[in-house]
């Protein structure tokens, strides 16, 4: 196994410090006069601070919507798809909406509305998790195909050679289900809990799942990653690699692997889904000690971008190598990374949001914003970037600013 692991450990630096890294190599620790430093070869550069910046970039409103709704947000292609809060007469469910427009192409009313979007589309099918319900929705005019009631979920479902997984938790014993995609008829499932002796026990819960190499890699075992057959349930492989909820993996690499957050020993890998060895990994630090927040990846053509703690990397997906870092002085929001053109995106804080942007190559900081529009979750589409609200959806055209 070629296993090549990268240390990139927090600084001190300010808001914009960007730091291009080489495999094998250290940050510099810069101390509380934000200087720049360089370190065995190591270069940082720093920006300005917070309301300090001359944007090079500018936001224009394309459209807004204002609806009953939740922040969180599910894109597939052309379309994304909220969760709706319902009023009056209107049922609680999601709504599915064009990105180039705003339109509404139509609601689904479950009679539940999901407080996260964990959701997958496949065979033109959305399949999402809701008041301990699994629902598969037709992609094209919004009406509910199948349902099952299973109990206490959370994660997205994984789809793969026509079988649905998607497991339970916080439950006493929690169950790993494979149904059948077209009509959720079950056709495996298991229930496992891990046993500590003297008839204590832990719930091994489930936190979501992603196929990889015709294969389910599933956050089952209380975070521990495992794969499964999916034509029968069988467990192939269970690593120690332990994750802390569906906000830290696994996450689909774009290359056939999957990706995921190792939230107790701050490890980012890339796993082999055909035998769960680590590819590569590389290491970061926390302030706090605490479970750090994620702005979870996107990957493009070979190069990934996420957001931990007070990271955002820019990295090489085949080799983990980390093409550069910002340190920022605040933690990243939990969410996701945006991407538009030239440029990735990110938020930072709860009670007063910044919105940042930098260029997709070098981390060059290009956009920021310390009062943004909504103090809400942002994503690229790949021209535009779109944030989302409890009440409101706006998307903005990205341009060079005059």
């Amino acid at each position: 196994m070629d296993r090549r692991t990268v240390l990139a450990t927090v600084t001190t630096a300010t808001l914009g410090g960007c730091l291009n890294l080489r495999s094998g190599e250290s940050t510099p620790t810069s101390g509380r006069d934000n200087s720049t430093e360089t370190v065995d070869e190591t270069t940082s550069k720093s920006t300005p601070t917070v309301g300090a910046i001359d944007n090079e970039l500018s936001l224009e409103s394309s459209w807004a919507r204002s609806f009953p709704s939740e922040r969180y947000l599910f894109v597939d292609g052309d379309r994304l798809y909220t969760p709706v809060r319902g009023s009056g007469d209107r049922a609680d469910g999601i709504r599915a909406v064009a990105l180039e427009s705003g339109a509404t192409l139509w609601t689904a009313a479950l009679g539940t509305s999901p407080n996260f979007m964990y959701a997958t589309v496949a065979n033109n099918r959305l399949y999402l998790t809701a008041n301990q319900t699994l629902y598969a929705v037709e992609t094209t005019d919004g009406r509910i195909a199948e349902q099952r009631s299973l109990g206490n979920t959370r994660g997205p479902p994984a789809v793969v050679d026509g079988t649905v997984v998607v497991g339970t938790t916080f439950e006493e014993k929690n169950t790993l289900y494979g149904l059948d995609a077209e009509t959720f008829a079950e056709r495996w499932r298991v229930g496992n809990r891990l046993e500590l002796g003297d008839g204590r026990y832990v719930p091994s819960g489930f936190d979501g799942a992603v196929a990889a190499g015709g294969r389910v890699v599933a956050a089952y075992w209380n975070g521990r990653l495992s794969a499964y057959d999916p034509t029968n349930g069988t467990e192939l492989w269970r690593t120690q690699f332990v994750t802390a909820g569906p906000k830290y993996g696994p996450f689909p690499d774009g290359v056939g692997r999957v990706l995921a957050i190792q939230s107790e020993q701050l490890v980012v890998a890339s796993l082999d889904p055909a035998t769960g060895d680590r590819r590569w990994e590389f290491e970061f630090e926390t302030r706090t000690g605490d479970l750090p927040p994620v702005a979870r990846p996107a990957v493009v053509d070979g190069t990934g971008w996420l957001g931990v703690e007070r990271n955002l990397f820019c990295f090489d997906i085949e080799t983990g190598d980390i093409r550069w870092r910002v340190d920022l002085s605040d933690p990243v929001s939990d969410g996701r990374v945006g991407l538009t053109a030239e440029t990735v995106w990110v938020v930072t804080g709860d009670e007063q949001a910044t919105w940042h942007g930098y260029d997709r190559t070098d981390g060059t900081l290009r956009y920021q914003n310390p009062d943004p529009p909504l103090s809400a979750h942002i994503l690229g589409d790949g021209t535009g970037l779109v944030a989302s609200g409890r009440a409101a959806l706006e998307r903005f055209a990205v341009g060079e600013a005059e």
